[in-house]
């Protein structure tokens, strides 16, 4: 009898031991995607797959849980045939199951494919509370929260033991995407309170980034003014994290109560001034005395001081304003200083261009005209060459009223070849007085032309020099005349125009500004008269 109970004895320890070997080699081909040595362990224990599933390593987790946790697909895949619901909801010594690590580690593939077997998955929370789609939504896999939702959106209500939301740690977070992903499928949730009274906004402006506040905002407006259980609204929260640009944010809303005071007998004004000396934390006491923020101990009555620091606040924004305007105004008005001043030279050169042509056209006229005389010249005698016309007095004086034309015509196609003005303003000098020059030869010109005329037409037909004389006479001086008073009004008349705009700018202008260009910003300068003809 003893010696059968000891064989009975060695044959179970056998048994135990091979299972132990066998139950060892399969994590082992799992953990390495064996599918070949998984397949044949399965096939050899055909009638305990289902006990063999349901067995953990040392660290608690099942052969699916492994397979969901390293992302093997194929492996996990045929592991799925041999599981069911009970055995996916096993939870390692981690507090996670297959489909709560599949979810946290964002492998989309595995979490597709336990939801379209068992959607209920999406409500299994650990200890927690903690569910799946708030387990990937810290860990901010976008693909996995959608699939998710996309099964069961009810889960994102799902509260963790501290009342918190998946909602409310992606907004701390600042993990927009997932922010706004949670709120287009439930924007409600968003009121929400965790245990201490906290709103997902509470949360988010702890955070670093606007964008999140914006768009919690954007959901529902009514949660900008909640309050914690300490009293605290986002104001409070935003100022004591000293984040400068989301509490210029949050007080940008007209419904922002700035004064609001928590159970600590504190507003947001209170809790700057207790902020560590920096760039960030006078920013934030800037943007709340421009808000109106008030000490607790001054909310309620009017504080002379304060109102002094926000008249002084609202200038200083005034005048910043109008600083930067008037940069905007300089820049405008010295862009169409430059388009003017290049106008102008162009001008000038076109001018400087048509006097050279016009002074070779004179010069040119004037050479031929002393050689083509009506009367030709002396062909034979000592007096060859000579014009038969030179003892007439009108003849005499056409010569000295030609060569004068040619000798002013060839100066100034001398001076035009030969000075360059760089300058616009020496161009115009330059331009003035050769204009003067060419006047004196057009005077030359016609006198020449009169003269010769009555030597031309002969006694008998004096008449006719005549009537050329009374004609063109008055033509040439109207003409002159016209010019001078151009030339008069343009260098009189201009300095006259402008003490009269500077004398109504001085009076008739309260406002102050800045600027080098005040000439050219004033419209009377371009509706004035000399400003559409330009004489030189």
């Amino acid at each position: 009898m003893a010696s059968s109970s000891v064989v009975v004895m060695d044959t179970s320890t056998t048994t135990k031991s091979l299972r132990l070997i066998s139950h060892q080699s399969f994590f082992l081909a799992v953990r390495s995607a064996n599918l070949d040595l998984i397949t044949q362990l399965l096939e050899e224990c055909n009638d305990q797959n289902n006990s063999l599933m349901g067995l953990t390593n040392d660290n608690g987790e099942t052969s699916i849980y492994v397979a969901a946790d390293n992302n093997l697909e194929d492996v996990f895949k045929y592991l799925i045939q041999f599981c069911d619901i009970r055995i996916v909801s096993i939870r390692s010594k981690l507090d996670l199951n297959a489909f709560h690590v599949a979810a946290k580690r964002g492998h989309l593939g595995i979490v597709k494919e336990l939801l379209n077997l068992w959607p209920e998955l999406c409500n299994i929370c650990d200890k927690s509370n903690t569910s799946p789609l708030y387990t990937a939504a810290v860990q901010d896999h976008l693909d996995v929260v959608n699939a998710i939702l996309d099964a069961d959106e009810s889960c994102m209500r799902i509260v963790r033991k501290n009342g918190k939301t998946a909602l409310h740690n992606t907004a701390r977070y600042g993990y927009f995407r997932i922010v706004k992903a949670l709120l287009d499928r439930d924007s409600e949730v968003v009121s929400i309170k965790d245990k201490k009274g906290q709103t997902a906004l509470h949360m988010a402006v702890k955070g670093q980034d606007p964008s999140v506040v914006e768009e919690l905002l954007i959901a529902d407006l009514s949660i900008l003014n909640a309050r914690d259980k300490k009293g605290n609204t986002a104001v409070h929260m935003a100022t004591r994290k000293c984040r400068p640009q989301i509490v210029c944010l949050l007080l940008s809303y007209l419904a922002v109560d700035v004064n609001a005071i928590n159970n600590q007998k504190e507003t947001a004004m209170d809790l700057a001034e207790k902020l560590q000396y920096g760039e960030s934390a006078l920013e934030i006491k800037e943007a709340l005395t421009e808000a109106g923020a008030k000490h607790a101990r001054n909310v309620g009555r009017v504080d002379e001081n304060q109102e002094l620091k926000r008249t002084v606040s609202d200038i200083k924004h005034e005048v910043h304003m109008q600083l930067i305007q008037n940069g905007k105004t300089n820049k405008r008005v010295s862009g169409i200083a430059k388009e003017l001043r290049k106008l102008h030279r162009e001008a000038v050169q076109n001018t400087t261009n048509s006097v050279t042509v016009v002074a070779v056209l004179f010069a040119s006229i004037a050479f031929m005209a002393i050689f083509n005389l009506p009367g030709q010249y002396f062909q034979v005698g000592p007096d060859t060459g000579e014009a038969n016309i030179a003892d007439n007095l009108g003849f005499r004086l056409f010569c000295l009223l030609n060569a004068t034309s040619l000798f002013i015509s060839l100066a100034v196609v001398v001076v035009q070849i030969t000075l360059v003005a760089w300058d616009t303003r020496a161009q115009k000098q330059v331009v003035s007085v050769v204009n003067k020059l060419m006047w004196a030869a057009c005077v030359s010109t016609c006198g020449a032309f009169i003269s010769l005329s009555f030597v031309v037409v002969g006694r008998r037909g004096s008449w006719m020099a005549i009537t050329i004389t009374v004609v063109g006479v008055p033509i040439l001086v109207g003409t002159l005349a016209a010019m001078c008073y151009c030339v008069f009004q343009q260098h009189f008349g201009m300095s006259g125009d402008d003490s009269q705009r500077r004398i109504k700018r001085a009076s008739g202008s309260k406002s102050f500004s800045w600027t080098r260009y005040s000439d050219f910003s004033d419209p009377d300068a371009y509706n004035s008269e000399h400003e559409k003809i330009y004489a030189l």
